[in-house]
């Protein structure tokens, strides 16, 4: 947990978010500046902010510090640890500042592949991804990462923990603090079979509208391959869909024998304008994990096809 009070203060300072961290302040702590000094350079650099305003925030950061650590039961990696899962650095300054962990910890260092989709799947989809995880947890020994949400997201944490497998849930709150409540079980099962839940967030933290979307983009960018199961074009699930996008991650979703069996909007869009590998059997999981095995980090996906939803509807 290198220079985790230095960053704790940085980001209770007001008007400092994230992205300013990473490009104005970071170099400071790679040099390994300590917070006194640090606390003297943001007095100096940020010019509206008054004496109290920095006193508060050193004040916040010692607060948060000293309960942090005498957790425990969560592990704390920084972005300036070795330990930072190199998955995130794609990024950039959005990256996580700090990843709170409970559970294995280790598990972020498997391969994997993400299960998302619509909170609310059809009677088919619930049956066919549960089918679905199970296959692709025989066909290879990759960790389920998801988001702890309801629907889909739920179905495939509960089909590894069922297999006794490893699953990642990445939260939009604390990781003390299960998100939605009526998860808390699962989230304990998770931990029981050897996964774990990580957060960006301070413990206690709890989920606004934006932590979703930041969630979903961690999701996408420390997982190998996004499958999605069911999905609307204006379903969340899409900041998962245009993150794998953008971080060049192999994208893949359920392709169903008739649309009119769920929600399937989102499937169609990500097929058509090839975005997404199709899948709709075995036979094609295995060719999925194929592509993915073949994936190199000095050799990226090629760029997928940026067709915008708009441009769709003009052509269909």
């Amino acid at each position: 947990m290198n220079k985790l009070k230095e960053i704790l203060f940085l980001k209770n300072v007001k008007g400092v978010g994230k992205s300013k961290i990473y490009k104005k302040y970071w170099h400071y702590l790679e040099k390994g500046i300590d917070i006194d000094e640090l606390e003297k350079i943001v007095a100096g650099e940020e010019n509206d902010l008054i004496v109290r305003d920095i006193s508060s925030a050193r004040e916040k950061a010692d607060q948060l510090y000293t309960a942090i650590i005498d957790d425990l039961n969560i592990n704390i990696i920084t972005a300036l640890d070795d330990e930072y899962p190199a998955k995130l650095k794609v990024m950039g300054d959005k990256r996580p500042l700090v990843l709170y962990i409970k559970g294995n910890a280790k598990a972020l260092t498997n391969p994997n592949i993400a299960v998302v989709g619509t909170r609310h799947p059809s009677e088919w989809s619930q049956k066919v991804e549960e089918r679905l995880v199970k296959k692709i947890l025989e066909l290879s020994d990759r960790v389920v990462v998801s988001g702890l949400a309801l629907g889909c997201d739920k179905i495939a944490h509960e089909a590894t923990v069922d297999e006794g497998k490893t699953t990642i849930a990445v939260l939009p709150s604390g990781v003390n603090i299960v998100t939605p409540a009526s998860n808390k079980n699962l989230a304990k099962s998770i931990l029981a079979t050897g996964g774990c839940l990580i957060s960006e967030y301070e413990p206690n933290v709890k989920a606004n509208r934006s932590y979703f979307v930041e969630r979903d983009a961690i999701v996408a960018a420390i997982s190998d391959v996004t499958f999605v199961v069911e999905c609307d074009v204006k379903s969340g699930t899409m900041h998962t869909v245009d993150a794998a996008s953008e971080y060049k991650r192999r994208l893949s979703c359920y392709y169903p024998p008739s649309m009119e069996m769920g929600g399937y909007a989102g499937n169609e869009f990500m097929v058509k304008t090839k975005k997404a590998i199709k899948v709709s059997d075995t036979e094609d999981l295995i060719k999925l994990f194929s592509l993915v095995e073949d994936d190199d980090s000095e050799n990226p996906i090629k760029e997928p096809q940026q067709l915008s939803f708009e441009d769709y509807l003009k052509n269909n």
